[in-house]
């Protein structure tokens, strides 16, 4: 009977070690999508940015164009 409640024992401690590893394992989940969202973010962000360099550049250029040939 001795060995029977120890398998009992460790099998519950196990049960109890899943659970847990279960909802640690969901929580770095949401996580990690947490950290994807804000990658996404922050690259649509640089996009942007780089969008406006690009378009103050061409402006730039079109005004120095425009001043050298007055």
């Amino acid at each position: 009977m001795n060995i029977i409640e120890k398998l009992s024992a460790q099998i519950e401690q196990l049960l109890n070690d899943y659970q847990s590893l279960k909802y640690e394992n969901e929580a770095l989940k949401a996580e990690l999508d947490d950290m994807k969202n804000s990658t996404d973010e922050i690259q649509r962000s640089s996009q942007d940015m780089l969008l406006n360099i690009d378009r103050a550049l061409t402006l730039t250029q079109k005004l120095n164009k425009k001043d050298k040939s007055e």
